[in-house]
């Protein structure tokens, strides 16, 4: 996605959280929702009468909607014509958000229209714009999630801390890990990383080839540590981290590399969600070198 396409998605959506009122965290789906005048319900991919049974019949280039759902793993589908969005009801309710916004950024970006009209999915489901769409959508939830520049102006001096993110979720009624990934894209402006992996005492998924299951990585991070690879990150991790039920299990500085081959200090703080460890990488030396200023706001939400 080119920065152009990014500041037209931005355009769009704080234009759609300004009319709907919805301007200062948290942002709620429902208001949304109710001003872009769409309904919300929920399907059961394991009953054979989820989509109202008429969806579950529907083909798509000859092939049943469900049988499609179930192989693309969707969480949620835009019946545009009904103005509805069915969410996946087996999605803990904290994670149902991020799919219901998904869905509406399909609904508001103009460009999208014509893949949706008459409820007709299929060239969505095309890899050929499946990609390109998803990327687009999942730009303009996060967008409206975490209400644009407000998130980025509150952010831009934090300290690069997992304290600071713990108390953005609560502040932006988000999880942690999509707090977190909002956090390393549009927080300071610092060499930054979120890894997603599996511990070491637990099985991998099948549905993983390495032990990393996400990247999430800073414009600086990008430019300045290219060559740092995932599997680094995970072995920095894995070293360090402690075997608990859940929680905080790793608090530690490792030394990475960067493209000129020089070796820079970074803190690594791990948690562990009982599923998978959440790592926050933050550059040591820039944060010793800078004189931390927190706006009031986010004084009072971090309670200091």
């Amino acid at each position: 996605m080119d920065e152009a396409t990014r500041r037209d998605i931005d355009k769009i959506t704080w234009r759609t959280l300004r009319e709907a009122g919805e301007i200062q965290p948290p942002v709620r789906i429902e208001a949304v929702l109710n001003y872009l005048n769409l309904y919300r319900d929920y399907f059961d991919l394991q009953n054979p009468g989820f989509l109202d049974n008429a969806k579950h019949k529907l083909l798509v280039h000859g092939r049943k909607l469900a049988t499609i759902l179930r192989k693309i793993k969707l969480k949620a589908v835009l019946l545009n014509d009904e103005r509805r969005i069915i969410i996946d009801r087996s999605l803990p309710e904290i994670k149902r958000d991020h799919p219901s916004f998904h869905e509406v950024s399909h609904r508001i970006i103009p460009w999208h229209r014509p893949y949706f009209s008459y409820g007709d999915t299929a060239q969505t489901l095309d890899p050929d714009w499946h990609e390109v769409l998803e990327a687009e959508a999942n730009y303009g939830a996060s967008a409206m999630m975490f209400c644009g520049h407000v998130f980025t102006s509150e952010t831009h001096d934090a300290p690069p801390e997992w304290a600071t993110v713990q108390a953005l979720s609560k502040r932006y009624g988000k999880s942690m890990s999509t707090t977190l990934r909002r956090f390393v894209q549009f927080g300071p402006d610092l060499p930054m990383a979120m890894l997603v992996s599996t511990p070491s005492w637990m099985p991998k998924p099948q549905d993983q080839i390495t032990r990393s299951r996400h990247l999430v990585i800073s414009k600086r991070f990008a430019a300045e540590f290219s060559s740092v690879t995932p599997a680094e990150l995970v072995d920095n991790v894995n070293s360090h981290a402690v075997r608990r039920k859940g929680g905080p299990v790793a608090d530690f500085t490792c030394c990475l590399a960067n493209d000129n081959g020089e070796l820079q200090e970074f803190r690594g703080e791990t948690f562990f969600n009982t599923h998978y460890l959440q790592t926050l990488f933050v550059i040591q030396r820039e944060v010793e070198a800078k004189s931390i200023i927190v706006p009031r706001k986010v004084k009072q939400f971090l309670g200091r």
